[in-house]
């Protein structure tokens, strides 16, 4: 998938703590998880193994630390092996489309799947490191997806008829009869997503996991985590590394966001332009991304190609309704 941690790669594909995810994106990296299974044999390198990624070498990489003027966006190599924003907004509408016919076909006439494009369509402030975005720390705290900063998140209960059509039985409740596996999205995934030797992201997900952890365990950036703690201490804050405040969503940051939370989160921001952790992120993953692709170009290629068949897919559901 596209970088989760702004909606395309960052946010479905895990890169440290991120915060809750958002309705699409949840299913779109359900999704490739259900469908990665056969890809491991999809053409790697030479230096693939039984896991379809090569292991990274044990020297950290040299880097330059560059000034980022917009991290979230900041391009990484693995970019380019995933959907695209434009081909993540088909996929997805093309899952409302076919989760609707289900669900109508249920007897859900006035279901609508609206969530999951509109809600992957905000920015969460965030990279690997957790909140970067200074403009967004000031509106949203550490609240993903954009939530409203003077409202609580909706809480309307929804029709435990409607969730288990949806997603299939939950919590003990009965299957909503006629409903298929996994309720409505599960049907509309396994059409988008079918399950084949061809499909999935597999080699994409691994080296995705594997540059991040090593990015996280790298020196520079470890010393930079130490230098942000440092700057957060003396702003009142004893936290030790980036994802503890950023776990705080759900617990203690809940409701309104309060002006404690904003305080937090702006501090945050600073702490890590100061810090360069934010640039030292950026640099040192880049680094050990170049290496992954480098290592595995035949692989990538070849799930870019069944990424792209996919998208076709979904490009036949926008045009007649059916896949």
């Amino acid at each position: 998938m596209p970088r989760s941690n702004r909606t395309s790669r960052r946010p479905l594909r895990s890169t440290g703590h991120l915060g809750a995810l958002p309705l699409g994106a949840l299913l779109l990296a359900a999704a490739l998880t259900a469908c990665s299974g056969g890809s491991g044999g999809s053409g790697g390198s030479g230096d693939t193994g039984k896991t379809g990624a090569a292991s990274l070498p044990g020297a950290e990489p040299k880097v330059s630390i560059t000034p980022q003027t917009d991290p979230v966006h900041a391009g990484l190599p693995l970019d380019a092996y995933a959907f695209d924003k434009e081909q993540l907004k088909v996929m997805q509408q093309a899952q409302d489309i076919l989760t609707d016919a289900c669900m109508h076909r249920l007897g859900f006439a006035a279901f609508k799947n609206s969530n999951t494009y509109a809600n992957t369509g905000g920015e969460r402030g965030s990279t690997g490191i957790g909140l970067v975005d200074a403009e967004y720390a000031k509106k949203f705290g550490y609240r993903t997806g954009g939530a409203s900063p003077d409202r609580p998140r909706d809480t309307k209960k929804q029709d435990p008829n409607e969730t288990a059509a949806l997603y299939g039985p939950q919590d003990g409740a009965p299957a909503q009869p006629g409903a298929p596996e996994g309720g409505c999205s599960g049907e509309a995934t396994r059409k988008l997503y079918p399950q084949s030797g061809k499909t999935g992201t597999k080699l994409l997900d691994e080296l995705t996991r594997q540059t991040n952890d090593r990015a996280r365990g790298d020196s520079r950036v470890v010393a930079a985590i130490g230098q942000w703690s440092v700057c957060m201490r003396d702003a009142g804050f004893q936290v030790k590394t980036p994802w503890e405040l950023q776990d705080m969503e759900g617990t203690r940051w809940t409701g309104p966001v309060t002006s404690e939370e904003i305080t937090a989160a702006t501090t945050d921001v600073s702490c890590k332009q100061k810090s360069k952790l934010t640039d030292t992120w950026t640099a040192v993953l880049t680094a050990y991304q170049n290496t992954a692709v480098e290592k595995n170009k035949d692989g990538l290629g070849q799930e870019k190609k069944n990424l792209a068949e996919q998208v076709k897919t979904a490009g036949k559901v926008l045009k007649d309704g059916t896949a």
